[in-house]
């Protein structure tokens, strides 16, 4: 399922393709997606195009795109195999094309193989309002982070993949955070020290960063908005990687745990406390880059 980096790539790809045209018609193919009652077309100019947790908004409303506030929104989630598709010119109906967004000036068309992605039209943003705090505001700091911990007997792992406190990270990247801040993946969420906690706030934050910037992680199905794969799969420290030596402190072998019905990838040697206080030549926050 796509994660918060390949969301936010979609949108950051779409956002100034789309921004201030206007929706002719949105066409919708198969009988599984009810989007709901369209807005009039006079109230169908794109303010914008946003990410709120794992979906993809549009925000439509009268006049420019500066004007007046949005009166109506469209939301779609891509789920497991779901695609937007930007086409500056509308070509013939793809295998598994399920809707298509007619503008002005080009096409959006949503595929999704397995048909389990959803489109619909909302007139209250807070109907899809993420329960969690995104990573990616500047809410999104270091006591924040803290009290959100605080108390939780779950391991980290299993802490990081609910949607209720932080929002958008999923199997892949938890993995990769842990690994980055030097977290064991069974500790106790809410037993993490001050350093550590602030390791895993700036591991999150660079992640996520590194992600988006290479246009997410592609293993089967997310393409992007242009229909490319994703890149950061070939930049993964320890998922999938089961076996193979670690790349940062170059003697662990990558093992995979089971937590919660989800494969945990971790490195044993450099994914504990004493590693950290004994590295040799570690400056402070040096060994949240890979090598």
């Amino acid at each position: 399922m796509p994660e918060l980096p390949e969301v936010e790539t979609v949108v950051r790809q779409l956002r100034p393709k789309v921004t201030g045209q206007h929706l002719e018609r949105l066409l919708v193919f198969d009988g599984l997606l009810r989007p709901g009652r369209a807005p009039a077309p006079a109230q169908r100019r794109i303010h914008r195009v946003e990410r709120m947790g794992k979906q993809i908004v549009f925000s439509f409303g009268p006049g420019r795109p500066s004007g007046r506030p949005p009166r109506a929104w469209l939301a779609c989630h891509l789920r497991m195999t779901g695609r937007l598709i930007w086409q500056a010119r509308q070509r013939d109906a793809q295998p598994d094309l399920r809707a298509r967004l007619v503008l002005d000036r080009g096409v959006v068309d949503f595929i999704d193989t397995r048909r389990f992605g959803t489109l619909r039209w909302l007139r209250r943003i807070e109907e899809i309002q993420p329960q969690g705090l995104d990573p990616m505001t500047p809410d999104f700091t270091v006591s924040a982070l803290e009290g959100l911990l605080a108390g939780s007997r779950q391991e980290v792992k299993v802490w990081l993949l609910r949607q209720d406190r932080l929002v958008g990270l999923g199997n892949i990247y938890a993995s990769e955070i842990l690994h980055r801040a030097g977290l064991a993946p069974r500790r106790r969420a809410g037993h993490l020290g001050k350093a550590e906690t602030r390791r895993l706030f700036e591991a999150i934050g660079s992640v996520l960063s590194e992600a988006i910037t290479n246009c997410g992680t592609t293993f089967s199905d997310f393409r992007d908005a242009r229909g490319e794969l994703g890149a950061y799969q070939q930049m993964l420290a320890v998922y999938g990687r089961e076996g193979q030596r670690c790349r940062r402190c170059r003697q662990g072998e990558i093992r995979r745990v089971v937590q919660q019905q989800r494969s945990t990838f971790y490195c044993p040697t450099c994914q504990t406390r004493r590693w950290w206080r004994t590295a040799p030549g570690e400056a402070p926050g040096e060994a949240l880059r890979m090598r």
